[in-house]
């Protein structure tokens, strides 16, 4: 039987553990931001496939609105704007402690989360885009066996 297991991801930007304070749900989506491949088909139906070299990868990844990990975020995409030489570009590494699923790179926050109050605490999503990333769609260990 194999099991997954929430806590058993490191997920980490620019040396800020993300991992604390996530919300309820689907907690982190990493998207290819374009096809790997494209194709066209001539008159006669001839088809063409392109392999495109855009590795490029889009984050999102929602927190409590409560969570200190929202001030981290803060003052590094406050930084970057700031900044003339990319302060807030760093490493970003998903990696499952359980399996074998990983996806590594170099990122930069792309988007600052939309602020929603409510009468109860909300979340707040941040976007980043991983560039130059690696992915591998991997799965978990088998549990072991029940006595």
């Amino acid at each position: 039987m194999k099991t997954y297991d929430p806590k058993k991801y490191t997920c980490v930007f620019a040396g800020v553990n993300l991992n604390k304070g996530l919300a309820d749900g689907t907690w982190i989506k990493i998207a290819p931001a374009a096809p790997r491949f494209s194709s066209k088909a001539g008159v006669d139906g001839e088809v063409v496939r392109t392999r495109r070299h855009d590795s490029r990868r889009m984050v999102e990844f929602t927190t409590m609105q409560t969570s200190d990990v929202n001030d981290r975020l803060s003052s590094i995409f406050a930084a970057d704007i700031a900044a003339e030489a990319g302060e807030g570009v760093g490493s970003f590494l998903l990696q499952d402690r359980n399996g074998t699923t990983t996806v590594e790179g170099v990122a930069y926050i792309s988007q600052e989360p939309d602020l929603e109050l409510g009468v109860e605490a909300g979340t707040r999503t941040w976007k980043l885009e991983l560039v130059d990333g690696d992915a591998t769609h991997g799965s978990n260990a088998d549990s072991a066996a029940a006595v």
